[in-house]
């Protein structure tokens, strides 16, 4: 598990990861590392991050078009 500082918004969600120092406004958590820079559907519970997979969903769908064409934009380049 890593340690990062996180802020999270007013919707209870991290919006915003910073690197391993303490800053105004940030929270020291642990988080597994496939969801550090992961922002807007992880949770902190007890200290730790958790993906909330329903609202990752509802993202996805909602930016679904730009997530496209950033697939599409990426292929061009491999």
């Amino acid at each position: 598990m890593a340690k990062a500082f996180v802020k999270i918004g007013a919707d209870g969600y991290v919006n915003e990861w910073v690197a391993p120092k303490e800053e105004d406004g940030y929270m020291l958590i642990e988080s597994d590392d496939s969801l550090v820079t992961n922002i807007d559907c992880v949770k902190i519970v007890n200290g730790v991050a958790v993906l909330d997979k329903e609202k990752q969903e509802e993202l996805q769908e909602e930016n679904k078009e730009m997530i496209e064409m950033l697939e599409q934009e990426k292929a061009m380049y491999e």
